[in-house]
């Protein structure tokens, strides 16, 4: 191998080492498949029921993207809320935490990023982005990690 495409390898390998480490902070349990991944070099699964399933990417384009289902919609929404900031959902102004069922996609012409919202009528939701730059999805990623652990830590009602 010559030693500019040997230098590339490795810049590449740190890179795709960093954003594992990176997506793996803000979503616990995220693991890594193993070859065939069947799309990108780094492909990553999480399993956890009643919070969050599915799979992120990291693509040879340096950009992220995330399929995850059965997260409850309250904290989704709640996450989205912070990261896009208040009156941002145009289908009504409660934002995805109070969407009824139905798919509600988007598009970001500024970073070419692509967005899709899945809400279940059974109070979870999916999310997928795509082309998505790491540190947006690493924030996101975060930030739902935040609201599950918040609603794992909410009391439920007491019994009387």
């Amino acid at each position: 191998m010559s030693l500019a495409l040997d230098g590339w390898q490795r810049a590449w390998t740190a890179q795709l080492d960093a954003a594992q480490a990176a997506l793996s902070a803000a979503l616990p349990g995220l693991e890594q498949m193993k070859a065939p991944t069947g799309c990108c070099d780094l492909r990553l699964r999480v399993d956890r029921p009643g919070e969050v399933s599915g799979h992120v990417c990291f693509d040879d384009h340096a950009r992220v993207t995330v399929d995850l289902t059965g997260i409850p919609q309250q904290a989704l929404g709640r996450a989205l809320d912070v990261f896009f900031g208040a009156d941002w959902f145009d289908e009504g102004p409660d934002g995805i935490a109070g969407a009824s069922a139905g798919t509600y996609g988007w598009d970001d012409d500024a970073t070419y990023a692509e967005y899709e919202i899945r809400v279940q009528a059974d109070g979870t939701a999916g999310l997928c982005m795509a082309y998505v730059k790491v540190h947006d999805a690493v924030a996101i990623l975060d930030e739902l990690q935040q609201k599950l652990r918040q609603d794992q830590q909410t009391p439920g009602p007491k019994c009387q």
